[in-house]
């Protein structure tokens, strides 16, 4: 069966995408973009013809990386995947059985492939994007259409589309949710390195938009020598901060980030972004990685985070006059009165969590396995190797 996933968003990376750069090479990648990896690297290993799109990097990014003699992979096969940018530069056989679609992708028709089995959107968000599009391009190919939902709650947000998809689609739709894997492999590395953790170091490894600022002034109100905060972002944004206990990594890959998570007790994960949102993850890799190393995230109970990782969480009480499930229930709350700027509640989280140490122990002796049984890739990667099979 022959495979193309579609990835997009990935424009401005610290490296171009694969599987090497990804692990060891120095590329950041969003959850998305990993997640999409993973999974094609699992297909190609067990039998399938494997392709992922990536879109070009900014133009200023792709003449530095040219000038350090780094290239696009267009062509290229590494780790069983063939990779290539939207024009399918480098692929000579056009014709796939299936097209998997991601985030807010709707130019199917400007694809120049021809698909025979069946159009797969992966909904990442708590929304779906494209959803006229879908519907024509898998009438119009006929072709049956697929949805990957990553979470209970991510289906609950946008199961509105299912009835519509089942009414206005010519040929079968298929429903299935599987949760996105870790890279289990390096995080299996770096645990079996019993590294040990530094008292006062803490992560943030998020887009910086969902919390950075929060998390760093939270850390600042802890009273403890030599305390530090690493923060990474795959999204190579710039932070002005004069703390000297900040450290601003930006776009690392995974050995590198699971290092400095294996050394740390807590990321700090407030969900607050610059846009009076409160974030809410509809799985949250970064969230699963911070547990399988040992590394409490604190944060809210909010999107599929209590779903998923309860019991590895330590949960911060909502501001005054929030409702928690009301929240819960809204694909997108705003916060105008910037209540979830105040980072006294992740503060008073972590002092919570500290009186004890309970859930911290509980954490670092549990929390690789619990990841690496529900989210590694063998697990992951034979879910869609059933699902694809109904195509």
């Amino acid at each position: 069966m022959r495979i193309v996933f579609l990835v997009l968003g990935n424009s401005r990376r610290s490296n171009y995408l694969n599987g090497d750069t990804i692990r060891t090479g120095g590329g950041g990648a969003s959850g998305t973009d990993g997640s999409n990896i993973l999974v094609a690297e699992y297909l190609a290993a067990n039998g399938f013809d494997v392709t992922i799109c990536t879109e070009r990097l900014e133009p200023n990014l792709e003449e530095k990386y040219r000038k350090e003699g780094k290239n696009p992979p267009n062509g290229t096969q590494i780790r069983g995947v063939h990779y290539t940018d939207f024009d399918f530069t480098g692929i000579d056989n056009r014709t796939y059985d299936i097209v998997v679609s991601n985030l807010w992708f709707d130019k199917y028709d400007d694809l120049p492939i021809k698909v025979t089995r069946g159009l797969l959107y992966w909904s990442h968000m708590q929304w779906m994007y494209g959803v006229v599009e879908l519907v024509n391009y898998a009438n119009k190919s006929n072709v049956n259409l697929g949805i990957v939902n990553i979470s209970k709650w991510e289906k609950e947000m946008t199961g509105d589309h299912i009835k519509g998809f089942h009414k206005n689609i010519i040929n079968d739709v298929h429903i299935t949710t599987i949760g996105n894997p870790v890279a289990d492999d390096i995080i299996t590395e770096v645990n079996n390195k019993n590294i040990p953790k530094k008292k006062g170091k803490f992560v943030y490894h998020a887009a910086w938009a969902r919390g950075g600022n929060v998390a760093v002034d939270a850390v600042r109100k802890i009273d403890i020598q030599d305390k530090e905060f690493h923060a990474f972002d795959y999204l190579m944004s710039t932070h002005d901060h004069k703390d000297n206990f900040f450290h601003m990594h930006n776009g690392v890959d995974k050995h590198t980030l699971f290092h400095h998570l294996a050394e740390a007790e807590y990321f700090f994960y407030p969900l607050y972004t610059p846009y009076h949102d409160v974030h809410k993850d509809t799985f949250s890799c970064v969230v699963a990685e911070a547990i399988a190393l040992g590394a409490v995230p604190i944060t809210f109970p909010l999107g599929a985070l209590p779903e998923l990782f309860s019991g590895y969480c330590s949960w911060a009480n909502f501001p005054k006059g929030k409702n928690a499930l009301e929240m819960q229930s809204q694909p997108l709350s705003k916060d105008n009165e910037e209540v979830f700027n105040d980072s006294t509640f992740v503060f008073d989280a972590y002092i919570e969590a500290e009186k004890t140490g309970t859930l911290k122990k509980h954490v670092q002796s549990e929390g690789y396995q619990y990841i690496v049984d529900n989210f590694g890739i063998n697990n992951i990667g034979e879910q869609w190797v059933k699902f694809l099979n109904k195509f």
